[in-house]
């Protein structure tokens, strides 16, 4: 048994966790009309910490399959890889969607989209 697989799992539920608790913040400034910089300072850390542990959890996942499996590459675009790079590619535009709306109160629409 490799250790990668002993934390690669669970920094990707991690990763799905906080994201799913960034969301719940922009669903309750939506439904509070309470759309403001406010609401990307108390988003943008769980966002910031959701990102890096799905981040962690994809290079670990990389690296497992990669000395594990002996695909003899990285990464290769498969569905499970694609499963958690959507999500983190999403987390990323977010993160830097929430810095706009945190500095200047731009893209308040689009950062909930």
């Amino acid at each position: 048994q490799d250790p990668g697989l002993i934390f690669h799992p669970p920094l990707l539920y991690m990763g799905y966790v906080g994201f799913s608790v960034a969301f719940a913040f922009a669903i309750a400034a939506l439904l509070g009309g309470r759309l403001d910089s406010a609401f990307a300072r108390f988003a943008r850390p769980w966002t910031l910490a959701a990102w890096v542990f799905l981040t962690l959890g994809i290079v670990l996942g990389s690296a497992w399959a990669y000395y594990e499996l002996g695909w003899g590459g990285w990464w290769f675009w498969d569905p499970v890889e694609n499963a958690s790079f959507m999500p983190w590619l999403a987390g990323t535009a977010l993160l830097h969607s929430l810095a706009v709306t945190e500095q200047r109160a731009g893209f308040k629409a689009w950062t909930l989209l």
